[in-house]
């Protein structure tokens, strides 16, 4: 797979993650490869959102910025409460995100 021109690996907790919740390998190749949007991850700077097919995969700079690394995936669109490692995060709490729940 590639994603802005760059192979995709998969890190051993994304594919826990995919097997978990029941994704399917085309749902991932359809968001790295064929995303309906990309967004960069506040959070983690140089790390970008790839959504499509119902999932939003991150990615995060790999080898030197040779290639991507698919860190996570979850479902696109769903909005969680805050887990324990975001409730003293400033970011998280003026999150739109937060305010929509």
């Amino acid at each position: 797979m590639e994603f802005q021109g760059k192979n995709v690996r998969v890190a051993n907790h994304c594919l826990k993650q995919i097997l978990a919740k029941g994704f399917t390998a085309e749902q991932i190749r359809s968001a790295i490869e064929d995303p309906e949007k990309v967004t960069d991850v506040l959070a983690k700077p140089g790390q970008r959102r790839a959504c499509g097919a119902g999932v939003a995969v991150v990615l995060a700079p790999n080898n030197n910025g040779r290639e991507w690394m698919a860190v996570t995936v979850y479902l696109d669109g769903i909005k969680t409460p805050l887990r324990d490692d975001q409730k003293n995060d400033p970011r998280a709490l003026t999150s739109k995100r937060l305010a929509s729940l």
